[in-house]
């Protein structure tokens, strides 16, 4: 005899059987094995033990199977549906809309809930949309509107799904009557789309419909024609047909798809949206899809300036769409266009989890164009696959010569790893410890230090875990002291040379240890981070890769960018006294901080070696405002103790994220603005200043190459009283005319701002935070973000290798989330829009940096003419020892088209070899700033699906606090990542470039520090002897250097400055 008893979240489950005797139970919920349970009936005839059903919302039903007498014990399975909670109440079909409202059990409660109308006979989604959760009455609302007319012979049985589950009950009947509309586009001729539609339930009543292209209404018109074939067919009173006649002026090569709807609806009449057939000037191909993002190319020939729109299709279902808008080096090189026609269509892993394996299409929007390619099957990602198999899904006999190897090579540094334990979970603490004995390499032991815990399984688990492998020692404290103190006892008893930390209910990757002492053993690091990734409860579900670039200062400040996992010399951590015991909260990143403030070197290992579980108990989820202040403790003590009174701490843009304000430098602005005509460009870029910083802080020159445009010379006239205009004429030589500027005008200025002349300032205070940046010695050079006028991202730093040779980060990403006025910014990937961090290079759009450091550097390489002189600057700076940042909270407007570049440094062809021959093995290795695990190609900052991360090295960055001073260069002691700069630069910047007018040959200080220019401008004069020169009379037109050929046409010329 078996008996359910609900108690939701459990099904508690009793079963009597008056046969004695050991009996072996299956729990089958919908027809799947989801528990086994065991049970002695001579010990307790009856069994009693429950299910929890939270993880399984809206399934169907349960029974139990029995093992030993091969037979089901319910007679029926046994529903669920009521045990969930589930009731659906109100149903309603009006104005095209089916409406309604249910509750439901949700242990994980969403404020929305996808949910689906679905025809019984295929499945075709007949409406679909969210349910609301609505608190008054604590139910979830939805009115979903139905995407096409119900068949008018046909009547139609639908049923729900929700969450993905189909529910077999409550059935809807759906009949033209109660839709209350009936409609059908039944043929096409050249110029007209002809058609019927009327309402059941007033014929009379004629029906509005809308003509819809591409997403635009072009006409509108009753339904009101007499067709006698209507009539005959009682379809109406027979005065129910319609004719759009087609605009004869559209161009019919350009169009796909043609949709009837009623009117002010989405709702389609059927055999709607209809499909044309003329000579297709598309083309394109679908290359793949994951879960998640679906990639290919495609060109309108039609309009090939315009990106094509592609939407990925199931079935009918358009699942997400997107701008073919990116480049591809391997499209400019088949002659497809400029290069820049890749999509990369982000699908919502919500509503694809559920299509896994499924065929999808991608199709030209607006048309009937299937992309060569098609269909495409939802797979995942490889590279994550592989982590989620069982050792990788090596082979065992691979595993052990493996083992031989690493214990040969690697195995000589004993690697102690640091575990408090506290009440965890039993099942979750011993997949940490299973985890430990699986690695690879035997080089490790594993310090267990219970704190106190109250739950009487741990100690007897630790115990029993000691007992199979003498490597697992644990350590009981009598006290609950906190997670400090524990670990600390850990530090105290450890036996390794270098210790790491792992949190009690996380999971390392066999191959951690190894990949620790690997690094330990070439390079003998200070510190060590590696990548991880966020999981859910389960283990195996991955949320979120954490591919973390080579180690970023400053991007630590701004966001604690690292966890797992960390490894330090036990030498090193007693040193700085371990953790601090006074801090409950944060003290992994005070112990990162003080350990920086004595390294010499820190490496990251771009490896995914450990699994971070996150759950709604952990402290970062639960306490995150005492997180916040307790961070920002740590932090403004850190400054304190290397900076003092150079710098505080304020929250950032979110959790965990943090807003370092630098003390500002006073020091006056040299900021240059070349153009060629475009007044209207330069005068918003110049009031744009002028209304958001201080007069007093800088003074604008503005290059004047060659304009004849009458409205752009008089403007100039209108300013030159407190601007500086300064002529230049001949060949466009971007380098060359921002070498002349700071050469002609930088006396009395500290600093040099170079701005592009379709910059808009829009905050103030963008000035002030970029020189106090700018003004630190380690620093040579920093960037800002730049947007788009929609708000999109057009610059937040510049990746070396991406796309074959260099481009901006996180181009065309909403800069925002939801509307601007909210002031909510997209944090980004791993936090990295709202934050400061290095970059190997970013844009001269907006650039900042010493004078005395641009001097030292030789200013602009003139080689570089029209592109990539900014980045090679970028570069040079690194080389000699200058930090590159990028600035997140620095905010402007970049007037660049938003769909094509005017710059198109691509297309420079002088420019692009140059810059690839001079840094071509940091373009071969991949930039130490971008994960080698992320994407080179179309959209940056996601999980590459290639095998190019497989044998990505180890960087490591050398620091020195000592003087209070970061030293930033970039070491590799296997194999170095930096760039591969000219000669001068081999030789340490002990020459300049050949046509750098700039200053004599200065050597870059080994420290990072810039020695003093003996041609270094004075301190900025009084401020009437900077007005009066602000009056001084002009000089006359400089000239260009003559060139035998001109590099570039004339329409490519200025382009840099439009």
């Amino acid at each position: 005899m078996i008996e359910f008893v609900e108690h939701y979240p459990e099904l508690i489950v009793k079963i009597q059987d008056e046969q004695a005797g050991k009996k072996h139970y299956a729990v089958i919920l919908d027809g799947q094995v989801i528990e086994k349970i065991a049970h002695d009936h001579r010990k307790k005839k009856q069994a009693t033990f429950s299910v929890n059903l939270s993880q399984y919302p809206l399934a169907q039903s349960v029974n139990i199977y029995c093992f030993e007498s091969h037979t089901l014990l319910a007679a029926q399975d046994y529903p669920l549906l009521k045990f969930f909670g589930f009731s659906l109440t109100a149903l309603t079909i009006k104005n095209l809309h089916i409406s309604g409202q249910f509750s439901l059990h949700h242990s994980q409660r969403h404020q929305e809930i996808w949910l689906e109308c679905l025809d019984e006979r295929d499945n075709t989604p007949l409406a679909f949309g969210m349910a609301q959760w609505e608190n008054k009455t604590q139910t979830y609302h939805f009115s979903l509107p139905l995407q096409k007319l119900i068949d008018t012979f046909e009547p139609v049985t639908a049923l729900f799904r929700l969450l993905g589950i189909k529910l077999h009950s409550p059935r809807l009947q759906l009949t033209d009557e109660n839709t209350g509309m009936a409609g059908f586009v039944d043929h096409i001729e050249v110029g007209k789309i002809n058609g019927w539609a009327y309402n059941p339930q007033e014929i009379k009543k004629r029906v509005s419909l809308d003509l819809v292209y591409n997403g635009q209404v072009l006409q509108t018109t009753k339904a009101n024609i007499y067709r006698p074939d209507l009539f005959e067919n009682k379809l109406g009173d027979g005065h129910c047909g319609f004719t759009f006649e087609l605009d004869p002026t559209l161009d019919y090569s350009k169009q796909r798809m043609i949709s009837v709807v009623v009117s002010k609806t989405t709702t389609h009449l059927r055999n709607s949206p209809v499909a044309f057939s003329p000579p297709s000037m598309l083309r394109g191909f679908f290359d793949r899809v994951r879960l998640g993002t679906a990639e290919g190319w495609a060109i309108d020939y039609n309009d090939p300036e315009k990106p094509a729109m592609v939407e990925i299709v199931w079935k009918e279902t358009v699942l997400a769409e997107g701008e073919a808008k990116f480049y591809r080096g391997d499209l400019l090189a088949a002659g497809l266009g400029d290069g820049f026609c890749a999509f990369k269509v982000d699908l919502s892993a919500d509503k694809t989890e559920l299509l896994l394996g499924e065929s999808v299409f991608a199709r030209i929007k607006g048309t009937n164009h299937i992309l060569p390619g098609s269909p495409q099957v939802i797979t995942q990602n490889e590279n994550i696959l592989a982590y989620q198999k069982p050792n990788r899904g090596i082979p065992a006999a691979s595993i052990e010569r493996f083992r031989r190897m690493a214990a040969h090579r690697y195995g000589h540094n004993l690697i102690s790893l640091i575990m408090p334990v506290y009440n965890t979970p039993v099942s979750w603490l011993k997949e940490a410890l299973d985890s430990v004995l699986a690695q690879w390499v035997d080089c490790w032991e594993l310090l267990c230090i219970d704190d106190a815990s109250t739950d009487p399984a741990i100690k007897p688990l630790l115990t029993s875990y000691a007992e199979k492998d003498s490597r697992i020692k644990p350590i009981f404290l009598q006290k609950n002291s906190g997670i400090a103190v524990a670990t600390n006892k850990g530090i105290q008893h450890a036996q390794g040379t270098y210790i790491a930390f792992m949190d009690h209910d996380d999971w390392l990757e066999p191959d951690a240890i190894y990949h620790l002492s690997k690094a330990i053993q070439e390079e003998h690091p200070d510190l060590i981070y590696t990548d991880e990734v966020a999981t859910s409860e389960n283990l195996r579900t991955f949320e979120e890769i954490k591919a973390r670039p080579a180690f970023s200062y400053d991007y630590y400040l701004s966001h604690p960018y690292f966890v797992h996992l960390l490894c330090v010399p036990k030498a090193l951590a007693e040193k700085i006294g371990g953790w601090d015991e006074a801090m409950p909260i944060s003290a992994d990143v005070d112990f990162v901080l003080r350990i920086l403030e004595v390294a010499k070197t820190v490496t990251h290992i771009p490896r995914v070696v450990y699994r971070w579980r996150t759950h709604e108990k952990s402290t970062g989820h639960s306490r995150q405002r005492t997180v916040m202040e307790a961070t920002k403790k740590a932090l403004q003590n850190h400054l304190n103790r290397v900076y003092p009174g150079q710098a505080t701490v304020e929250d950032g843009a979110s959790f965990n994220q943090y807003k370092i304000n630098w003390k500002d430098d006073k020091g006056r602005i040299l900021i240059v603005i070349p153009t060629k005509n475009r007044g209207e460009l330069v005068k918003t870029a110049v009031e744009s200043i002028e209304k958001t910083a201080n007069r007093q802080d800088y003074k604008i020159v503005i290059i004047n190459h060659d304009s004849d445009d009458p409205a752009t010379l008089d403007y100039f006239k209108s300013i030159e009283k407190r601007h500086i205009i300064m002529p230049y004429s001949g060949v466009f030589n971007y380098s060359h005319m921002n070498n002349l500027a700071v050469k002609h005008h930088g006396e009395g200025c500290k600093f040099v701002l170079f701005l592009n002349n379709d910059i808009e300032a829009i905050e103030k205070g963008w000035l002030n935070r970029m020189r106090a940046l700018a003004a630190r010695p380690d620093v040579g050079v920093v960037g800002a973000l730049l947007l788009y006028p929609d708000d999109k991202i057009q610059h937040a730093g510049v990746i070396m290798s991406f796309n074959g040779s260099a481009d901006h980060a996180f181009k065309f990403i909403p800069a925002y989330i939801g509307k601007k006025a909210n002031n909510k910014r997209n944090i980004g990937y791993n936090s990295n829009l709202t934050s400061v961090r290095d970059f190997s290079a970013v844009t001269a759009a907006c650039l900042m940096m010493r004078i005395e450091v641009f001097n030292q550097l030789g200013g602009f390489d003139e080689k570089f003419s029209v592109g990539f002189n900014d980045t090679d600057l970028c570069l040079r700076a690194k080389a000699a020892g200058y930090k590159v940042l990028y600035d997140g909270m620095s905010v402007l407007y970049h007037y660049e088209s938003a769909t094509r570049s005017h710059t198109k440094q691509v297309l420079h062809p002088e420019d692009s070899i140059l810059l690839l021959s001079r840094y071509d093995k940091i373009i071969t290795e991949g930039d130490p700033y971008y994960n080698p695990n992320l994407s080179l190609v179309t959209q940056d900052h996601v999980i590459r699906d290639d095998k190019g991360g497989k044998f990505a090295r180890n960087r490591t960055v050398t620091v020195d606090f000592s003087g209070h001073t970061p030293t930033p260069p970039l070491v590799n002691k296997a194999s170095s990542s930096s760039a591969n700069p000219p000669t001068s630069l081999q030789a340490k910047l002990q020459t300049q470039p050949p046509s750098s007018p700039i200053s004599p040959k200065i050597k870059a200080a080994p420290s990072g520090k810039a020695k003093k220019s003996p041609t270094q401008t004075p301190q900025k004069p009084p401020l009437k002897e900077r007005e009066n020169t602000a009056k001084a009379p002009k000089k006359p037109a400089i000239k260009a250097p003559t060139a035998k050929k001109a590099a570039l046409s004339s329409a490519s010329k200025t382009k840099k400055h439009k």
